[in-house]
C-alpha cells in the first residue's frame, strides 16, 4: 500500500506543470559559486534555460533563468536559501513575457585572432573553447601579410553557449591561450550581452 501512495505521489508530481523563476545571485570570492548552483539545479531537476553571469575582481552577480517542477521549487528555493550569508544573497523573482531579464536565445559573442597560422593554434583554441562549452557557430579566415612581410592570419569565430560561464575568466584564459601562442586576440561581445553584465 506505501509504495503504491508513493508511486501516486510521485505520478501527481511529475505532472504537474513546470514554472519559470529568474534566481539573482551576487556575492564576493565564492570561486565555486558556478558549480554549486549548477549541481543544485540538476539535483531538483531543474533545467536552466538561460544565464548572464559576471565577475569583476572578488566580486560577482548572476541573473539565472530557470524551469523547475512545481513540486521542487519549495525544496530547491530552501536549498538555496540556505546558502545565504554576508558574502552571498540569493534573491528569487517569477519570469513572464512582461518582467523577463532574460532570452532563451544563446549567449553568443565573437573572437578574432591575428598572426601566423599554425596547426597547434587551431587545435589550443579549439580545445579551450570546448572546455568552456562554447560552440563555434561560424568561422572565416582571411590572409594578410604582417609588418614582417610574412603572410598571416586572421580568423574570425562566432560562438556560442547555453551553459552558465563566467565572461571575465573565459576572456583571461583565452588572452593568456594566445599569449602562449604569439597571437594577438580580441573578444568582442554582442550588445545585449553587454548590457546585461
Amino acid at each position: 500500500m506505501r509504495n503504491e501512495t508513493e508511486r501516486s505521489d510521485s505520478l501527481r508530481y511529475s505532472e504537474q506543470e513546470d514554472m519559470d523563476v529568474i534566481v539573482s545571485v551576487t556575492g564576493s570570492d565564492n570561486e565555486l559559486i558556478i558549480v554549486t548552483l549548477s549541481e543544485i539545479i540538476n539535483r531538483f531537476n531543474g533545467r536552466l534555460q538561460a544565464s548572464r553571469f559576471n565577475r569583476m575582481d572578488k566580486t560577482f552577480n548572476g541573473l539565472f533563468y530557470i524551469s523547475i517542477n512545481l513540486a521542487y521549487f519549495g525544496p530547491f528555493r530552501a536549498c538555496l536559501e540556505s546558502l545565504n550569508s554576508e558574502r552571498l544573497h540569493f534573491e528569487f523573482s517569477p519570469a513572464n513575457s512582461s518582467s523577463n531579464a532574460l532570452s532563451s536565445d544563446k549567449i553568443s559573442f565573437e573572437i578574432e585572432l591575428y598572426g601566423l597560422r599554425s596547426k597547434a593554434v587551431d587545435v589550443e583554441l579549439l580545445r579551450t573553447l570546448a572546455q568552456n562549452q562554447l560552440v563555434v557557430d561560424e568561422l572565416t579566415r582571411k590572409r594578410y601579410i604582417c609588418d614582417k612581410g610574412r603572410q598571416a592570419y586572421k580568423v574570425r569565430l562566432q560562438v556560442s553557449t547555453d551553459f552558465i560561464f563566467d565572461i571575465d575568466e573565459v576572456e583571461r584564459e583565452l588572452q593568456l591561450l594566445a599569449e602562449k601562442l604569439s597571437v594577438h586576440l580580441v573578444v568582442n561581445f554582442d550588445e545585449d550581452l553587454q548590457e546585461a553584465i
